[in-house]
């Protein structure tokens, strides 16, 4: 099959383009810069010069595509809300519209579980669980109204909406941020650590994507996970031993932590700040709000089953 990816110099990218060019597919993919079609092309890739802003340009470089994967996202999660609108929204919308209009087969959106979190803990459930009315970050806002914009959306482009949970694996810099935190005195567990989490190893994401390019039922949702949930504390204590790491057991209540993230939150939007504060919402919800989803409905309509598991993962980390 002819593929078109966008986001195939990041961390999911990368993996996923080396995926589908053993699968014996065909990829071409999105390059903002000249480092980022030197790295497609190493990998094997044909490079497109341009951009999500300019999609009307080069669209017609999607002719002859079987499937468009839209992996492309802001890696930062804080800013204006009209950068993230822009730039996953936006953008989602008229790469669709010109996947249409040429006519592409097959639209495949990598979305995020964070078009979930707002307070509330996510345990056992699906992908029927509606929309909270804001969710807790502009980037899972922004994720959210894609989704929506796709699912609305008439086309005759089979359409399909992956939603990850936390993606690690090698090249994941969530370690390197921690790790940074903890050296600065800035770390700190929530609720212990105690809180349930669910992840997927950037390789069972890329499984669950390459099924997607032939299986699952048009304008449908499928959460992806590793199916296995942990504890932060578990998981992240065994990144730090890996990495040589000894994270301090200092601990804060996470309705204590909560009401700080929302002031914290609060006064960066009032005064404008732009870098990033130091407690946020949506860096609260990674740490301490419970996740544990149910993953039948990928199993089901797309066969998929995780072909990492998380000590093989770990293993892969030393």
């Amino acid at each position: 099959m002819n593929i078109f990816v966008t986001g195939g110099s990041g961390f999911l990218g990368k993996r996923l383009i080396k995926r589908l060019l053993a699968d014996n597919n065909t990829v071409t993919a999105l390059a903002r810069s000249d480092s980022s079609a030197k790295i497609l092309e190493q990998l094997g890739a044909k490079a497109i010069k341009g951009s999500l802003e300019n999609i009307t340009q080069w669209e017609t470089d999607l002719q002859g595509h079987d499937i468009v994967i839209h992996c492309a996202a802001p890696v930062e999660f804080w800013g204006p809300w009209e950068k993230f609108y822009q730039e996953i929204t936006l953008a989602t919308k008229n790469l669709l519209v010109s996947s249409s209009k040429m006519h592409v087969k097959r639209f495949i959106y990598i979305s995020s579980e964070s078009v979930l979190q707002d307070v509330a803990p996510l345990v056992d459930i699906d992908e029927q669980f509606p929309y909270p009315a804001e969710p807790n970050s502009y980037y899972g806002k922004a994720k959210k109204l894609a989704e929506q914009e796709i699912l609305n959306f008439p086309t005759e482009t089979k359409c399909i909406i992956l939603r990850p949970t936390y993606i690690w694996g090698q090249g994941d810099k969530t370690p390197l941020t921690l790790e940074a935190k903890i050296k600065s005195g800035q770390f700190m567990w929530i609720d212990n650590g105690q809180c349930l989490i669910e992840t997927v190893h950037v390789d069972n994401l890329v499984e669950a994507i390459s099924l997607a390019c032939i299986k699952g039922n048009d304008k449908q949702i499928y959460i992806v996970t590793d199916d296995d949930p942990i504890t932060v504390k578990e998981y992240f204590n065994k990144i730090f031993q890996i990495r040589g790491i000894k994270a301090p057991n200092k601990n804060l209540p996470s309705f204590i932590a909560n009401t700080l993230a929302t002031i914290v939150e609060s006064i960066w939007k009032l005064l404008n700040i732009k870098n990033p504060p130091p407690l946020s919402r949506f860096d609260l919800s990674f740490v301490a709000m419970p996740r544990k989803y149910n993953i039948s409905k990928i199993k089901q309509e797309l066969g998929y089953k995780p072909i990492i598991t998380r000590e093989v993962g770990f293993q892969q980390l030393t």
